[in-house]
């Protein structure tokens, strides 16, 4: 018998990348389809907690590096989703959920639209705030901020409000480039927990107007998922990557 590590190359060898379409740079890209191992690393997820989506995107985060030989940088939430749902549709395209049943490459063909979310600034009192999409690194980079600062604790009664106020700030934080007031200028990649801390003690009314641009791209993202001639969505969690 050959030496394993021969033969283990020589499996790696044979990997075949497959397409997915960016939205954001409008143009298609290719990665490296899901292994077995990291199916098994996505399925492990399905464990129910408050923390459990940010798990999730950050095992999304993993293999998207590790699978995608291009700039992580360039790629943003929107492109997770659409990376997702090719990932899937390679295991296999027909998707069930319930009574609904679909064929996911009519969903991947529906999205081959370019998705314009631009920088934007706005003002709120004395407040201004310069907003962006956060990159797929930003963005992991602040989920593990959440989940080191809870890893050894269980959550409980006690401290879930306390969990579900960080992912509130930390979610908010995501989305700001720099704010400013008077002569104070915050570049919040800086220094991301003090920029958590001054946030949190300005008045939460000063930031509707950040939240209504979260939740501009928030609706793009679903409007990704939406089935063709329904008004069904699908919902892209560990579950999604299980094929019955």
């Amino acid at each position: 018998m050959e030496n394993f590590n021969d033969i283990l190359s020589q499996v790696k060898s044979l990997k075949k990348e497959i397409t997915f379409y960016s939205p954001i740079n409008d143009k298609e890209l290719k990665i490296y389809p899901l292994s077995l191992k990291q199916q098994k690393d996505i399925l492990e997820n399905t464990f129910s907690t408050t923390l459990s989506l940010l798990h999730f995107n950050n095992c999304i985060y993993n293999i998207i590096k590790e699978n995608f030989s291009g700039n992580i940088k360039d790629l943003d939430t929107i492109d997770r989703v659409s990376i997702s749902l090719s990932l899937r549709n390679k295991i296999s395209s027909l998707y069930k959920s319930g009574d609904v049943e679909v064929n996911l490459s009519d969903i991947i063909e529906k999205n081959k639209n370019k998705a314009t979310f631009k920088s934007k600034e706005v003002i709120s009192d004395e407040f201004t705030f310069k907003l962006k999409n956060p990159n797929l690194e930003l963005d992991n980079k602040i989920n593990n901020i959440v989940l080191r600062k809870y890893k050894n604790e269980k959550i409980t009664e006690d401290n879930v409000n306390n969990v579900i106020s960080d992912l509130y700030i930390y979610e908010l934080v995501k989305f700001i480039d720099v704010f400013e007031f008077g002569e104070n200028v915050i570049k919040v990649e800086e220094n991301i927990n003090n920029t958590v801390k001054i946030l949190s003690e300005i008045d939460s009314n000063n930031f509707n107007k950040v939240f209504d641009y979260i939740n501009e791209l928030r609706k793009i993202e679903t409007s990704l998922t939406k089935i063709p001639n329904s008004d069904d969505s699908i919902s892209i969690t560990p579950d999604f990557f299980i094929v019955r």
